[in-house]
């Protein structure tokens, strides 16, 4: 368990509990016995100094990367948007250029990008990638941080032109030490592109799922400023982008006073300054928001469905805190479904529901769905109700209501 009661930025400033969930189960250690499920205490804290939204600890990241159960292919709706990024990043140029991408995963992103472009991919999990034929791109499996940098520099062999990390840059406590390795190995004249859940519209909101113990930091773009700016980088445009419930598209480049940016960035600091992304006080207000959504979880979905047939949509890592954080392990009847074969057979973390594969469920038989992955909630409802399924529908967030 690495403890860090102080923040990693140069202030080391001690941090502030905002919300104490207890103890959580792992989200990615799945078993058929909840009993099975290692618990560690999920803290939600504030930085003082440079107002980063992070937790208290993080289990080893040994324990959770080397062997990951995340796919990045599982899910149609994110192959979606990870083609997109490759295009958006095909468009900009017409040269040859090196890319790495950060947390490749299984490569669905590499193999979408220019096949003139020297490509490799970083990811610690051995598991995950399953190289084919047709793959142009190298995959190197080490974590990317300043331990690593000389030997991901030799790896490439080269400045990197361009750096990709999507949803990757918050799920690490060192997160100082992964913006440093960006300023060593980036060329002067590179940038990178890295998405991340974006904590104004998501642990801000009160939409405590983003909250779990390989999600370590939750940024806005005050945070992120801040963080680089240690790193000598700065932010040179950002967009909001409609996944993870709400997440930021960063453009990062070597820091360069001069450097014309994006009216953007003002944009979306003005719009925190109004929220008081700056005044610690909202910050200690927030536990109030948390619960006020846990009550609605609790009291419009469990109360009606506890004796009910419960269909379970999507174990994703939030859906495996909005379970055990809103207690849907007393529910009498209920079964998950999941496209993840790794999750297939096993319960979800915590509790004694089970996960089947979505082509073997007789959906007429619940009476209640609940989409515990909602942000892909509009093509997994067209889904369910395509395969038989008529009963209602709950979506937890951001609203707890159904539809």
């Amino acid at each position: 368990m690495i403890k860090t009661s102080y923040c990693s930025c140069k202030n080391h400033t001690e941090t502030i509990e905002v919300y104490d969930f207890g103890m959580m189960p792992r989200v990615n250690n799945y078993s058929s016995n909840q009993e099975d499920n290692d618990r560690t205490s999920l803290v939600l804290t504030v930085c003082e100094s440079c107002k980063l939204v992070q937790l208290s600890s993080m289990p080893d990241l040994n324990s959770i990367y080397l062997e990951y159960d995340h796919i990045s292919s599982a899910s149609t709706s994110n192959v979606r948007h990870l083609k997109n990024v490759a295009e958006m990043i095909n468009n900009k140029h017409n040269d040859r250029k090196t890319l790495l991408e950060v947390g490749c995963n299984d490569g669905t992103f590499l193999r979408n990008i220019n096949k003139n472009f020297i490509s490799h991919g970083i990811d610690p999990a051995k598991n995950v990638y399953q190289k084919k034929s047709s793959d142009n791109f190298s995959i190197h499996n080490l974590f990317f941080d300043t331990s690593n940098q000389l030997k991901i520099r030799n790896l490439v062999g080269e400045k990197i032109d361009i750096i990709i990390g999507l949803n990757v840059f918050a799920h690490n406590s060192t997160y100082n030490d992964m913006f440093s390795a960006i300023k060593y190995l980036l060329a002067s004249n590179g940038y990178a592109y890295i998405e991340v859940a974006y904590a104004k519209d998501t642990v801000l909101s009160g939409n405590f799922d983003t909250i779990y113990h390989e999600h370590f930091c939750n940024y806005t773009l005050t945070s992120l400023i801040n963080i680089l700016k240690e790193n000598e980088l700065m932010v040179v445009d950002v967009d909001k982008v409609p996944t993870q419930g709400g997440s930021l598209g960063i453009w990062i480049e070597h820091l360069n006073d001069n450097k014309e940016v994006s009216d953007n960035i003002d944009v979306i600091l003005k719009e925190e300054r109004d929220f008081g992304i700056s005044d610690i006080s909202m910050y200690m207000k927030l536990s109030k928001v948390i619960e006020h959504k846990i009550f609605n979880i609790k009291s419009r979905f469990l109360a009606n469905a506890i004796h009910k047939n419960v269909l379970i949509v999507g174990v994703p890592a939030r859906g495996v805190i909005t379970a055990n954080v809103c207690n849907c392990k007393t529910l009498q009847n209920a079964v998950a479904i999941d496209d993840t074969p790794e999750k297939q057979g096993y319960n979800i973390p915590g509790t004694n529901i089970p996960i089947e594969n979505p082509e073997e469920v007789n959906y007429k038989n619940f009476d209640i769905a609940c989409i515990l992955a909602w942000t892909y909630k509009d093509d997994l409802i067209k889904r369910i109700k395509k395969a038989g399924f008529d009963g209602d529908i709950f979506i937890p967030f951001p609203d707890g209501k159904y539809i």
